[in-house]
Order: C-alpha cells, then structure tokens, then sequence
C-alpha cells in the first residue's frame, strides 16, 4: 500500500472552523513530492473523506457539499487508514505521517495523538502527555513555576466545588483586576476581565459554558503581548521571530486574531525578543514538546516584567507566518521529516522483558478461584 500523509482537521471543538482553515492553507502548500488524504472530522466528532476536500465552500454544509464522502477510521497497531465501503472499513493506505491541524478540544488535547501513538504512527504534533498538559493551563501554570519561569498568578474552580466565600477570598489575594478564562480552551473564547466580584463571579458562570475548570489569573497591567513560536529539526531548536500584535481592547481577543484585518504586527526590542526567545526554547524542552508550538508572553512595559502564558501545540495557520528565513512550504517539509525519524527513534526502543511471570502466576493457580 502506498504511504500518504494525513491532513487531519476540524473537530468537536469551538475552534472547528479555525481548524479547517488551518488545513486548506496546509493543502495549498504542501510539497509536491507527497501525497496527501485529507480527513475531515465534522462538529459530531465523525471522520470523513471526500473527493473535494480542498474545496473551502463544502464546510458550509458539508453533508450536502462533499463529493463522494465516505467514514475513515484507523486500524489500531498499524499505521493503515481504513475507510468504509457498503457498511465495512478496508484498508486504504498507509500513513506516512500525520499533518494535525486540529485546534483545541480532542484534537489538541492528546486524545487524538494518543490514537495515532496506538497505531505507532508519525504525527507532526506533540504526543499524548506534553498535548494534554499545555492544554491545560492550570498544569502547565504548575509546572512553569516549578522551573522558575514566571507567569501571572493564579488559582482555578472547578464547577462541582465552587466555594464562592473562597473563591472572593483568593481573588482578593491576587488583586484585582483579574482575567478569568476556561482551563482547557483556546487563549482568546471564553476569556473575560474583571474588576469586582458582581464581574468575577458573572465571567465565571460564562466560562463554565465551555470548561468545568476556570483559571483566574492577574491580569498584567501595561500590557504588551509578544508570540514566538519553536520548532525542533534534526536536534536542532529553531526559534521564531518575536512578534507583538497590536490590542485593540484590554486582551487579546478571538476577533482581533481571526477576523480583523487591520490588525498590525509589530516587533519586540533586541533584548526582549532575546529574554522571549530564550524562554521559549527552554519551556519547548521542558514540557518535552514535538512539532511547531507557539508560545505567548505577556509583558508589563512599565515594570518591565515578562510572564509567559501559554503553549499552543498546534498553533493558527501552523505558526508559518512567524518564521522569516523559511517558507509555508519548508515549513510542513520539516515537521513531516521530523515526524518520521521521531517515530523511527522510538520504535529502537526496548518495548519487552523477558520473565517468568506468567509461569509462576500459572503454577500459583490463581486464576478461576474466588
């Protein structure tokens, strides 16, 4: 069977449609020299296949729009993609490597990548533990303060426990104003900020729309907010440029990222793109980090204090635009490559133990006894 690479995108995620067009600027860019399937996973969580899936007009309604659309699946332990033919999946190709483009919920959380390591499948991502960690803000706030790096102070609620007594206590703590968000969302849905409790517990009630854990945070006063993404090649860490995008409210919101095109790009000065670029290479080490992520700074210009925020694992648009000295399309020849010897790295790893378990557990006779 052939190998092709895997195009996996959409998602039950509140970043579905972010996902797809992720995907299509992946399709239009990808080199040449591979094949590609493209995998659709629709708002119901079903994967699909169709004959025109670079077609941007079928995701309006892709039930009706779709040309040919059959379920795919994979077959676990191999790296074979099935899809369904008169009521059966057979096999259909074999992956290469998987492009995920998947933003947010399933899909960038590790349970996707956790498939994919089932079927000892290359994926361009990072795997199961370092996905579901960064996606978790509250764990990944845990572990940068643990390696000293500094980030906004915080606690979180869980919305089977909230304690509202305590939960005024603690935000008293930190001080208004604060910035309450979903724990495992995207950096911009769900995100509100507050400057008294009536506020608080309102932002709170709205981010339990999307998420039964909430973080609050400080909010950083003075703020500038600063991007650089990371990608490792051939043991190498290649650093992006650092990027600031200009606010247009008091935080970075979902339309001043995906919708308004005015929108500009600015860059940081020479000594806090060094501190930011250096910080992102060590916290892509830490976290144990696979593919191209972004990292994002918050920076307080008249304390002159940098905080890191967050890890995105499968960043808009895949983070292209941040990398000048390479193009979209060395881009995702880099992250298939590395994706590839990634897994050949890991299947030389001893994965079996020679031991008598197994007799003596049979000689002990414990099976069949109660």
């Amino acid at each position: 069977m052939k190998k092709k690479v895997l195009i996996l995108f959409g998602g039950k995620s509140v970043e579905h449609d972010i996902s797809i067009i992720t995907a299509l600027q992946t399709m239009a860019f990808l080199p040449e020299k591979y094949e590609y399937l493209a995998v659709y996973i629709d708002r119901s969580g079903t994967w699909w296949t169709a004959d025109n899936m670079s077609d941007k007009k079928i995701y309006t309604d892709f039930d009706k729009r779709a040309k040919k659309k059959k379920k795919v699946s994979m077959e676990l332990g191999h790296d074979v993609l099935l899809i369904e033919k008169k009521g059966k999946y057979i096999p259909f190709c074999r992956v290469l490597s998987v492009l995920n483009c998947c933003h947010g919920h399933i899909g960038e959380d590790g349970c996707v990548q956790g498939i994919f390591e089932s079927c000892f499948t290359p994926q361009t991502s990072c795997k199961v533990a370092s996905s579901a960690l960064c996606m978790d803000k509250v764990f990944l706030k845990d572990v940068l303060r643990a390696n000293g790096i500094a980030t906004p102070d915080y606690f979180f609620v869980k919305s089977e426990e909230i304690d509202n007594v305590e939960v005024s206590k603690k935000t008293k703590r930190i001080g208004y104003p604060v910035v309450v968000k979903p724990a495992r969302l995207g950096s911009s849905i769900g995100v509100c900020v507050c400057k008294d409790e009536i506020e608080l517990f309102d932002a709170i009630k709205f981010a339990f729309e999307f998420d039964d854990k909430v973080l609050v945070e400080k909010k950083v006063e003075n703020l500038r907010e600063f991007n650089c993404a990371c990608l490792m090649y051939k043991g190498n860490y290649f650093s992006s440029k650092v990027s600031e995008v200009e606010l247009k409210g008091e935080i970075y919101s979902f339309e001043n990222k995906y919708v308004d095109r005015n929108t500009k790009t600015c860059y940081a000065k020479k000594g806090v793109e060094r501190k930011i670029k250096a910080l992102t290479e060590k916290v892509y080490k830490i976290v144990g980090c696979s593919g191209v992520v972004r990292v994002d700074f918050l920076y307080d210009e008249k304390e002159k204090k940098l905080f890191l925020n967050e890890i995105n694992t499968i960043p808009g648009s895949l983070a292209f635009y941040l990398f000048k000295d390479i193009s979209f399309k060395q881009l995702l020849e880099c992250l298939i490559e590395e994706s590839v010897e990634e897994r050949k790295q890991e299947e030389k790893l001893t994965k079996t133990f020679e031991n008598n378990a197994l007799d003596l557990f049979e000689k002990m006779d414990f099976v069949g006894k109660k």
